[in-house]
């Protein structure tokens, strides 16, 4: 009897204890989280000002940023009208009117026709240049021109696909206005897009540079207009 009691007194014992841990444990972990609880109370008390003007100056540069942008596309209106040459086609589409224009071929004694195209003025004309949009008309067939693309399409730096001037789009039996648009990495310098379209024998190219004239050069294709 005395061994049965003695056993009875230790399950007693080792059923307190782990009550007892458990209870600690528990309390430590509510204690933690009333701290934790009671920090970010003391936190958002000491610093909602701060935390409010914040946001508040955060939300007031967004609309700056927003405004800003929406008055930059306003003030580009109403836009101006590119005309190329009659022989070339009179190739034409309308641009925003804060960009520049130069001319750096005339097409003169049937050569090639090059127009630049920037807003504010347009830079030095070099290769390595990018500009919001560059118009040339050469003497080569489209398919000569395209032809050169074809390695960096089979690379996956390019991709092209099929394009319709938005005024061709109701005559399906007609050429005009059927072209090719190129868009990635054309070389190491200029990532954007271009068409091409057979004026006549010759090749008419529109290339943008960048994709922050990406929109714009959009807009312009919806405009874009030649003779065949």
């Amino acid at each position: 009897m005395k061994t049965s009691r003695q056993s009875s007194e230790r399950g007693e014992t080792n059923v307190f204890l782990i009550a007892t841990i458990i209870f600690a444990v528990l309390a430590v972990g509510l204690g933690i989280g009333f701290g934790w609880a009671y920090l970010q109370m003391i936190d958002h008390r000491d610093n909602a000002d701060e935390k409010v003007a914040a946001a508040v100056a955060a939300a007031k540069n967004e609309q700056k940023q927003a405004d800003k942008k929406q008055f930059d596309e306003e003030y580009k209106k109403p836009n101006d009208v590119f005309t190329g040459p009659a022989d070339y086609g009179s190739v034409s589409f309308e641009y925003p009117k804060t960009w520049s224009v130069y001319i750096d071929k005339d097409g003169v004694n049937s050569s090639e026709y090059v127009a630049y195209f920037n807003p504010g003025s347009v830079p030095t004309i070099k290769n390595t240049t990018s500009y919001a949009l560059r118009v040339a008309i050469v003497n080569q067939r489209i398919d000569q021109v395209l032809k050169q693309y074809d390695n960096r399409i089979k690379q996956g730096d390019l991709t092209a696909s099929t394009i319709r001037l938005a005024d061709a789009l109701d005559d399906t039996s007609s050429s005009y206005g059927k072209g090719t648009r190129i868009d990635g990495q054309f070389d190491k310098t200029i990532n954007g897009a271009a068409v091409f379209f057979d004026i006549r024998g010759r090749t008419l190219q529109i290339f943008t540079d960048g994709p922050n004239f990406k929109s714009d050069f959009e807009a312009i294709l919806k405009t874009l207009k030649y003779r065949d």
